[in-house]
């Protein structure tokens, strides 16, 4: 789910942990510049289609009950039943306990659906265990900032980051995990990205913040609904302590719009909804100054300078040559030296060439 940005994230990385106080052209990959992907035309359906079904509601409501067995007064298929789970943590991302196996067959006054429970887990242990989910999510809800909106989603979102570490061998292994829920991150701090997407949401719709979760190229992640304007969040691919010690969490992927998004991944043709995100109004770069429409030197090292009383410093560009024109003169030409917060024995930076994006660790 991240093997393209961790290969990314190392070889950019080497540039300064290779023991050179001042790098050089050969150390610097040729960045290449994104392809932007589109969207499929034939999503299969929409939150609000699935949500006019009483029988969905009907199976949610058994399933938060703990039962494996759902009785709906409707008649449905295995096909009805596979587009509700998907659609299924966007609603009650508070589910965790759900495994891969469904089936519906018809009874007489509807249908039966049976679904299959985790394998790891202790069937009569699962209340127990969304009490303590319950009990977590309700203190991070209470300690979230009093704010607009948008300080509620950057504390979600840097909350998630700085206390989830990404667990690859649950990504790699045969069968799901607690890894992909939101209990795995949560409460345990170790989840795959569905477990950073259902969190993000599950939070939110505490919150009473307009949230959800998309899918594509085996990788999950986060819309939100900020001022009347859609943005997308990736809190897992923020989230850089598993890739390099001494890497903070970024805001990378912290409300974008689709353009940018669509530049590293496809949508599944099985999402059920892909709101139109245009703005970067509100965007973590732009709010801070940190989004620059072209490269100039001086004001790049200026607002270096300005992160001094911080340990790093993350910025972006509005376009690929502007971006790619920083690189080779900060970097390969040893410009950011200028900057008098800059020691070149403890520097390094990592960069997100589709996002046209750099991060400086001091």
């Amino acid at each position: 789910m991240r093997t393209s940005r961790i290969i990314a994230a190392i070889s950019a990385s080497l540039v300064l942990l290779a023991g050179c106080s001042a790098p050089t052209k050969e150390h610097i990959k040729e960045p290449v510049e994104p392809v932007v992907n589109t969207v499929p035309s034939n999503l299969t359906i929409t939150g609000e289609e699935m949500n006019a079904n009483e029988w969905y509601h009907e199976m949610c409501d058994e399933i938060s009950q703990f039962k494996s067995t759902c009785i709906v007064h409707t008649r449905i298929t295995n096909q009805d039943v596979k587009k509700a789970l998907a659609h299924l943590p966007s609603d009650h991302p508070e589910i965790f306990w759900l495994g891969k196996r469904y089936s519906a067959v018809t009874v007489t006054d509807g249908s039966k659906v049976e679904l299959g429970f985790l394998d790891t887990l202790d069937v009569e242990e699962i209340p127990n265990m969304a009490a303590k989910l319950d009990e977590k999510v309700n203190e991070i809800v209470a300690n979230a900032p009093s704010g607009s909106d948008y300080d509620k989603i950057l504390y979600v979102h840097d909350y998630i980051t700085d206390n989830t570490t990404y667990d690859y061998a649950g990504a790699n292994a045969d069968k799901a995990g607690l890894c992909h829920t939101t209990y795995g991150c949560l409460v345990d701090g170790s989840a795959v990205c569905e477990g950073y997407a259902e969190s993000f949401t599950l939070i939110m719709n505490k919150l009473g913040i307009e949230s959800g979760i998309c899918t594509g190229s085996n990788h999950a992640w986060n819309y939100v609904k900020l001022d009347g304007k859609y943005y997308w969040v990736d809190t897992t691919w923020d989230d850089l302590d598993s890739l390099a010690t001494g890497y903070q969490a970024e805001h990378i992927y912290f409300l974008v719009n689709s353009d940018m998004l669509l530049r590293s991944r496809n949508i599944d043709w099985t999402q059920g909804y892909f709101p139109e995100c245009t703005s970067i109004d509100e965007n973590y770069y732009v709010k801070n100054g940190a989004y620059f429409k072209t490269y100039d030197r001086d004001e790049v090292i200026s607002y270096v300078e300005s992160c001094s009383d911080k340990k790093h410093c993350e910025f972006m560009f509005a376009d690929f040559a502007s971006y790619k024109d920083a690189l080779y003169d900060l970097f390969d030409d040893s410009k950011i030296y200028k900057a008098s917060n800059i020691d070149p024995d403890t520097m390094k930076y990592f960069r997100e060439d589709n996002m046209f994006a750099i991060n400086i660790n001091f």
